[in-house]
């Protein structure tokens, strides 16, 4: 079958390897494609895929999750293992947990995991905007999506509402910045797609409580300070996961590193 909710990163043997991120291009972070790469193993691999058609109202990380585990029953092959990466990491321990119900537990390994709240939503616009965005925006514009990010979240009830409204932020600014650089019709648009689309995507993640999604996880903590498990409180920390491993490489580069591939070929059953 070709998978509508999922990208196929490998195809190959009857087994099937789910990763859970959200893939964007131009981030600075190492993706599954790159850690895929350098794995030996021959198990079919599909990355989650925001659902087709954008933010829908109303719709959260239980239902995103429903979706994407349909699409995997459906496949009948049976998941060798969930894999995480940093806030995707709630979404792969939801998904182990629907999994573990029609067959055998796969195996959980998460890769720097960090669970979503409502600060990282309103921190990652406002990051956006004075940072990745300002090569894009006036200096005016970046006080001022700023300032309208703040009272978004101001009235703003919930996650999902907030990221709702900072999505519609990005849909009135963005396209005009776009045009400016020479971007014209659909494509003018799709960077404030994209964004809408992961702004609901962390957002929706924030309704699950990863210590039962994670207890039996395997956690690759990456050397940068103060990311991975080390973002945690250390009183919660105990029993978070079920087995840490430190690796050397840094957030950045988790997954591109040779290390990594080796540690999760290890990990994944043959």
């Amino acid at each position: 079958m070709t998978p509508r909710v999922h990208a196929v990163l490998r195809a190959g043997g009857d087994g099937l390897v789910v990763a859970a991120d959200f893939a964007m291009a131009g981030r600075p972070a190492a993706n599954f494609t790159e850690l895929v790469a350098g794995l030996n193993t021959a198990h079919t691999t599909w990355e989650t895929l925001p659902p087709p058609g954008g933010p829908t109202a109303g719709t959260g990380g239980q239902d995103h999750v429903e979706t994407w585990v349909a699409e995997i029953r459906a496949a009948g092959r049976p998941v060798r293992a969930v894999l995480g990466f940093c806030s995707g990491s709630v979404y792969a321990g939801a998904m182990h947990r629907e999994i573990s119900r029609f067959q055998d537990p796969p195996e959980l390994v998460l890769f720097d995991p960090d669970r979503a709240d409502r600060a990282m939503v309103i921190d990652y616009f406002a990051e956006l905007a004075t940072t990745r965005l300002s090569a894009l925006l006036t200096p005016e514009e970046v006080e001022e999506s700023v300032r309208a990010g703040r009272a978004v979240d101001a009235d703003a009830a919930g996650p999902l509402e907030l990221a709702a409204g900072l999505g519609a932020l990005c849909a009135e600014i963005l396209p005009p910045a776009c045009r400016r650089a020479g971007l014209t019709g659909r494509r003018s648009t799709e960077l404030a797609d994209v964004l809408a689309a992961y702004l609901h995507w962390l957002a929706a993640a924030t309704e699950f409580d990863v210590r039962p999604l994670w207890s039996s996880a395997t956690a690759l903590n990456s050397a940068t300070d103060g990311y991975g498990l080390d973002a945690f409180p250390a009183a919660e920390r105990p029993g978070l996961v079920g087995r840490v491993v430190q690796c050397e490489a840094p957030y950045q580069d988790l997954l591109r590193a040779p290390g990594t591939a080796r540690l999760v070929d290890d990990l994944l059953p043959r």
